[in-house]
């Protein structure tokens, strides 16, 4: 699952607590909203499930949150190695 089904399925239990979250996961079907707001917004439901009181709610908002918080280390994993990769190529390129 990529980190924008996790969002859209942290929005759909937001749903009944927060306002914004049906207009947010309109957005963020509709491919409206870029990586950077969307890593902006997992430190948003992070502050959010401390305010939430169901605590079922808590304990699956704060699963996903730890799911997207693997997801964006892997980007950035991913993201190191490919520049790295480029690096390289860079280099080879130079010897021509």
């Amino acid at each position: 699952m990529t980190k924008k089904n996790y969002i859209l399925k942290i929005l759909d239990t937001l749903i009944g607590y927060r306002p914004l979250a049906r207009g947010l996961k309109i957005l963020i079907d509709g491919n409206t909203l870029d990586d950077k707001t969307l890593d902006s917004l997992i430190d948003i439901f992070a502050k959010t499930i401390h305010e939430i009181e169901d605590n079922e709610t808590k304990k699956k908002l704060q699963v996903s949150k730890n799911i997207l918080e693997k997801i964006q280390k892997i980007e950035r994993e991913q993201h190191l190695r490919d520049q790295k990769s480029l690096d390289v190529l860079d280099e080879m390129i130079k010897t021509i």
